[in-house]
């Protein structure tokens, strides 16, 4: 299992909620997804993306959580469905259930999540945990609408051992921003986000492909360490909040 450096919760452009792997905003929108037949509570929900086509309508977290007891590591089903509930439905989200439990100690986990939406239908929700990145934070709760993540991008939300952190990829002044970013300015972007997030030790130098900010599925690059020299990878992850600037997850392979 690969090892990352945990990276600081930060304040982005006058946004009082932490950002850890996910702005704890509204709900993202990922644009010209297409959704997946729903997958209810209590059959297997899919863990894989057929292909990359294929992707959430909504990408959120709830933010930052603690277990009442030390020790805990699992969030019980009815925990994640009381969270999901409450986000998207405040006053109707009592009928949200969800078909497993979530253990930040699996990377892999995932659970198939249904809740009376605003419009009074049934809505389709893929719930992850990942450890908190910042001292009095356990972990944090993500939903992705309609289709799971890939089993990439959930890696990148959660490696199983140190959570990594988001910052946005734009700040205020920037006006109509694009929505893919060639690989020279994704390099220009991730050290942005790095240095947002408290990570100016680190320079982001190459970027291995376009970095689509409207589809949460990650790229590959590489960063090199300011003091040593050594030259680490890097995933990026696009995080979009839906009223928000596009906002990027920056993690940091090493040991």
């Amino acid at each position: 299992m690969t090892r990352r450096h945990q990276i600081r919760t930060v304040t982005a452009l006058g946004l009082a909620a932490p950002l850890l792997v996910g702005l704890s905003l509204g709900a993202g929108s990922v644009a010209g997804a297409q959704p997946a037949a729903p997958t209810a509570p209590g059959t297997q929900a899919p863990t894989e993306v057929a292909h990359r086509g294929e992707h959430p309508t909504d990408l959120f977290t709830t933010g930052p959580q603690n277990f009442s007891e030390l020790g805990e590591s699992a969030v019980p089903s009815s925990s994640v469905a009381q969270e999901l509930g409450d986000r998207v439905s405040p006053d109707s989200g009592d009928d949200a259930s969800c078909d497993a439990s979530l253990d930040v100690d699996d990377p892999t986990g995932v659970a198939a999540c249904t809740v009376t939406g605003y419009s009074g239908t049934t809505e389709t929700y893929y719930a992850y945990v990942a450890s908190g990145a910042v001292a009095d934070v356990d972990y944090e709760l993500y939903f992705a609408k309609d289709t799971p993540l890939s089993s990439a991008a959930r890696t990148a939300l959660n490696d199983g051992s140190n959570g990594t952190g988001v910052y946005p990829v734009f700040d205020e002044t920037d006006g109509d921003a694009p929505q893919v970013l060639e690989p020279s300015l994704a390099v220009d972007r991730a050290n942005y986000v790095l240095d947002g997030i408290g990570r100016d030790d680190l320079t982001v130098r190459t970027v291995q492909e376009d970095v689509d900010l409207r589809v949460p599925e990650p790229v590959s690059g590489t960063a090199v360490e300011e003091v040593s020299g050594r030259t680490v990878g890097v995933t990026l992850l696009p995080i979009t909040t839906q009223g928000e600037a596009p906002a990027l997850l920056v993690s940091i392979d090493g040991p």
